[in-house]
């Protein structure tokens, strides 16, 4: 009987830690935007099922070293669930002021909650940033 005790809590504890370690796959810079970091198919289903975004903005080009999923293959799961993906690759380091308008652009116009993807979340984070601090997202 403590045997059976032991091991339901223990499941139950395994559980509650990958629940946990899920809720940090994505970070919500405000309630209608959050970034990824380094995408694979089964993360991003996981993603757009649990979280429910509407859009998903990849900034990560294809070509990247390290990229593990091509935006094709991240458009093919987002369209079972209804959900739109735009690709904007952006060069890490490169933020260019025409990047950061015409982010501002698909913010403004894509339906939300958006998800924005990119190998650590860095360049997504400093696009959306910059374009709040310049005024040009509408919230």
């Amino acid at each position: 009987m403590i045997n059976a005790f032991i091991q339901r809590a223990l499941l139950v504890l395994c559980l509650s830690c990958a629940t946990a370690s899920f809720a940090q796959d994505s970070q919500a810079l405000n309630e209608k935007v959050s970034v990824s970091g380094q995408m694979t198919t089964d993360k991003f289903s996981s993603l757009i099922k649990q979280q429910k975004f509407k859009s998903v903005i990849v900034n990560r080009p294809d070509q990247e070293q390290g990229n593990e999923v091509s935006v094709l293959q991240l458009r093919s799961i987002a369209e079972k669930s209804q959900v739109s993906v735009v690709y904007q690759p952006v060069v890490s380091g490169k933020i260019s002021q025409t990047d950061v308008k015409e982010f501002a652009k698909y913010y403004n116009e894509l339906p939300k909650p958006i998800l924005m993807i990119c190998r650590s979340g860095s360049r997504s984070t400093s696009l959306f940033n910059q374009a709040q601090a310049q005024g040009l997202l509408n919230d």
